[in-house]
């Protein structure tokens, strides 16, 4: 079995083996200095559309127009750099706490606010969206048509295996299985090779095009990577202090349940032997807890489409080494930066952003509900962070919520209501909260709002789909399910699991575990 997931590797639909560049993935890297490549001609995807299906990640996009402003010259200046002036694209601001930033293969580049507040010159700003433009340039992102095509086609193969060989009735690991198996592999190995050289293609083109502006390297690039290692280091730290926690937890737990479930007795050694059986009980759930934490560091890391930050350092730093024009000393450009960030709007909304993330940490402390007020005012009013961050806070302290609405849901009438601070996440929240409190009529209702405004955002359909499955029956889910991978093929596999009602979901667990029993028997029998 395990070659046949190795094969899975040589096996991958052409889709993807024929992705631009990785026959050439060994290849040299070329001098920073040399000119740029040819672009490859593409056919651009719809900008706004882009834009639209971002706003429904997460907390969506952040609308502040000076720092856009600032940001989009800076990118203008990439561009002409590139000899691509007239390349669709913008950036824009993404509502996030942590440091975040990506591209799309529609141009545009998202930027999280942290950044902004992070950097230390432009510089270094520059160089973080030069980065993410040579994914752009580069043409990176025909790696998400190459992976829908890809799927398709192992759909239809297992599919027509699935027919042939009557697997509803096969026992144990099949030829579906296998291919199913084997083409998640190759998928997952291909797409992260291909993901980590081209982040690395990525980090010489923003050396390049830093360069050629004039920029420092030591303020810019470099300056760049050391704060994303710095910040992936910080991530790792509190990684490692949640799984201690658990393991702390899990053996707390276990003991109070094996002293719970023992026969109860004064006798010394049967104590003795309760807590010494509690002892040995709380160290092998430990130890099987800790065992799946390393395991998944050691797959996240192995299947990762990001290279070691340090690795991308070192790359960067022989590059330095090699050619020295690049590396002079150059005086970092800070007052560009920190004129933008003075901006009294700009300067607001951070402050603002600030606050509401800070009282959604920790909503049960005295200050939260103050904070999350001065967050939900003035040019953040409006925005979907600041008002959750009081919804929250507010449903944490329902002693300080004096002034505001018995229906703290009704907060975010004031997002449904601005066209450019508008979020998805809030609509889901409210609707959600709405159904369980049993107003499904309401929940509906405010769905329906969303669905409106977002309902050509593909991160919207999993959700709906749902949504009308545990509202209006599971036969209605599944035909949305159908009208979504149609129209979104990159999220038909996510609506498609959302169509599942709990009965579907249990069978298939039931499913999942008698086959990975019976494959661990035989793999036990066998040795």
């Amino acid at each position: 079995m395990l070659a046949a997931l190795l094969a899975g590797c040589e096996t991958m639909p052409p889709a993807l083996s024929q992705l631009p560049g990785v026959s050439g993935l060994a290849q040299k890297p070329a001098s920073p200095l040399d000119p740029l490549p040819a672009p490859e001609a593409r056919a651009w995807p719809d900008p706004a559309q882009d834009v639209m299906n971002q706003r429904a990640r997460g907390f969506g996009l952040v609308h502040a127009p000076e720092a856009q402003r600032y940001l989009n010259g800076l990118l203008a200046r990439i561009k002409a750099a590139a000899l691509v002036p007239e390349w669709p694209g913008e950036v824009h601001l993404l509502a996030q706490s942590s440091l975040s930033a990506y591209a799309t293969g529609a141009g545009n580049i998202y930027v999280s606010l942290p950044w902004l507040q992070s950097v230390q010159s432009e510089d270094e700003l520059v160089a973080l969206l030069a980065h993410e433009f040579g994914h752009v340039y580069l043409h990176y992102h025909s790696l998400e048509g190459a992976i829908a095509s890809a799927d398709t086609a192992a759909g239809f193969a297992s599919l027509g295996l699935g027919i042939a060989y009557k697997t509803a009735q096969a026992q144990g690991w099949n030829q579906v299985d296998t291919l199913q198996a084997s083409y998640a592999l190759g998928k997952t190995l291909t797409t992260a090779l291909y993901g980590q050289t081209q982040e690395s293609a990525a980090d010489r083109f923003a050396l390049h095009i830093t360069h050629r502006l004039g920029y420092s390297y030591e303020h810019g690039t470099k300056a760049f990577l050391e704060r994303l290692g710095g910040w992936e280091q910080q991530n790792e730290a509190l990684e490692l202090q949640k799984q201690e926690a658990l393991k702390q937890a899990i053996q707390a737990s276990t003991r109070e349940r094996v002293a719970r479930e023992a026969p109860k007795s004064n006798n010394a050694v049967s104590a003795a032997l309760n807590d010494a059986s509690a002892n040995l009980q709380a160290g092998l759930n430990v130890g099987v807890s800790q065992a799946s934490f390393d395991l998944g560091r050691w797959l996240g890391k192995f299947t990762s489409s990001h290279p070691d930050t340090v690795k991308r350092q070192d790359i960067l730093a022989e590059l330095a080494d090699q050619y020295p024009a690049i590396a002079e000393e150059r005086t970092p450009a800070q007052a560009p930066l920190q004129s933008a960030l003075a901006q009294k709007r700009t300067q607001a909304i951070l402050k603002n952003y600030q606050a509401a993330y800070q009282a959604m940490e920790a909503p049960q402390s005295p200050g939260a509900v103050a904070l999350a007020r001065q967050a939900a005012s003035g040019p953040t009013a409006t925005h979907a962070v600041p008002l959750f961050a009081l919804y929250t806070a507010a449903h944490a302290q329902p002693g300080a919520v004096r002034g505001l609405p018995r229906d703290l849901g009704s907060l975010f009438e004031a997002n449904f209501a601005s066209d450019t601070d508008r979020a998805w996440a809030l609509y889901t929240e409210r609707s959600t909260r709405l159904k369980e409190s049993g107003q499904r009529d309401a929940a509906k209702r405010v769905l329906e709002r969303g669905m409106q405004q977002f309902a050509q955002a593909e991160e919207s359909m999993p959700y709906a789909v749902k949504f009308y499955g545990e509202t209006e029956g599971w036969d209605k889910a599944r035909q949305q399910a159908q009208q979504c991978r149609q129209r979104f093929p990159r999220v038909a596999e996510r609506c498609q699991t959302a169509a599942r009602s709990p009965q579907e979901i249990a069978e298939i667990n039931r499913r999942t575990e008698k086959k990975a029993s019976e494959i661990t028997d035989r793999w036990l029998k066998k040795k």
